[in-house]
């Protein structure tokens, strides 16, 4: 009985959200197996069940290991927290005067005129993500924390399929970029890092900045060009790296497309340019962004194709935490 009833509170625990709901259930079938082998020929099949229950927890477990990419994400976040900026002002008409009519009116009805500068934000994701065109959709869960002063960016993600679990880390920190991922986060599967990520990233940051915390133009190295009624070319310089991409608004001003050809460089299969395009425009946090956006590669020979698929579940600017 106790053993089963440390089982539900483990899976409650689980189902709330709780992050410490894997000991009750190492707990539950440690004791579990201990009734086990006292019955061991009426009850030994009960081992099987409490194996495939420690799959789970024995990940869990693991994932509070100081060398984790949740451990890791956590002490980065923290530092990078804490470094000394200077106490936002609110964004004026003036500050938007000097950029090109489709970047002041974006702004505007993003909502930022009034509220202060941002120098972070925090982003949670659902998301669906596959390796190639042709592969089946995992379901995914991504954390993120994007700085901009200076700029940098920590995400997080897990992903599931056939019921493994992969663990990935992006992480953009003092001008060097590094892309992990792990199996069941024990295993190592892909590890990058070096001028080319950084230069992929960068273009990743430019990005972010224009789809989450478009004010944060007011404050980087950003140069504006207008290249039609509803297009304009962004170029952003960072770590000693300079990327540009193909900006598309909608007759009303919100930016709904982003094109680069600066992001394939680490890709696998060569050279492609890189899309995200925007919908869904809702408020939150008291500013208006596009809250789904898909991930798209566009070959060579003009076949577009979508590796994946993003709906921001919570936003927040200039966080402590």
């Amino acid at each position: 009985m106790v053993a089963a009833v440390l089982l539900v509170a483990s899976a409650t625990m689980l189902a709330t959200g709780a992050h410490r709901w894997w000991w009750l259930g190492l707990v539950a079938v440690t004791l579990s197996q201990l009734l086990i082998t006292q019955s061991w020929s009426d009850a030994k099949f009960g081992t099987l069940a409490n194996l495939i229950i420690m799959v789970p927890l024995v990940i869990a477990a693991a994932d509070m290991r100081p060398g984790s990419f949740r451990a890791q994400f956590s002490r980065n976040r923290d530092r990078l927290l804490v470094r000394p900026t200077v106490p936002p002002t609110l964004v004026t008409e003036a500050d938007l005067a000097a950029l090109p009519p489709l970047m002041q009116t974006y702004l505007r009805r993003s909502g930022v005129v009034g509220r202060p500068h941002v120098r972070n934000v925090h982003v949670r994701f659902a998301a669906q993500m596959r390796s190639s065109a042709t592969s089946p959709w995992m379901t995914s869960t991504a954390n993120e924390y994007a700085f901009f002063n200076p700029p940098g960016r920590l995400f997080a993600m897990r992903a599931s399929r056939a019921g493994i679990p992969f663990d990935v880390l992006h992480e953009y920190i003092d001008s060097a970029a590094t892309f992990r991922v792990r199996i069941a986060g024990l295993f190592p599967m892909v590890n990058m890092s070096g001028p080319v990520m950084t230069n992929d990233e960068t273009v990743t940051v430019m990005n972010d900045i224009l789809v989450f915390a478009p004010a944060a133009v007011l404050d980087l190295p950003f140069i504006f060009e207008s290249t039609g009624d509803h297009t304009m070319r962004a170029t952003f310089r960072n770590a000693g790296f300079a990327v540009s991409a193909a900006l598309t608004f909608d007759a009303a001003g919100d930016l709904v497309g982003f094109r680069s050809s600066d992001r394939s460089h680490g890709r696998e299969g060569g050279p492609a340019d890189w899309s995200t395009p925007l919908s869904a425009y809702r408020e939150i946090d008291g500013i208006r962004v596009g809250t789904r956006g898909d991930a798209n590669w566009i070959e060579p020979d003009g076949r577009e194709w979508t590796y994946g698929r993003f709906e921001i579940v919570a936003i927040a600017y200039n966080v402590r935490q």
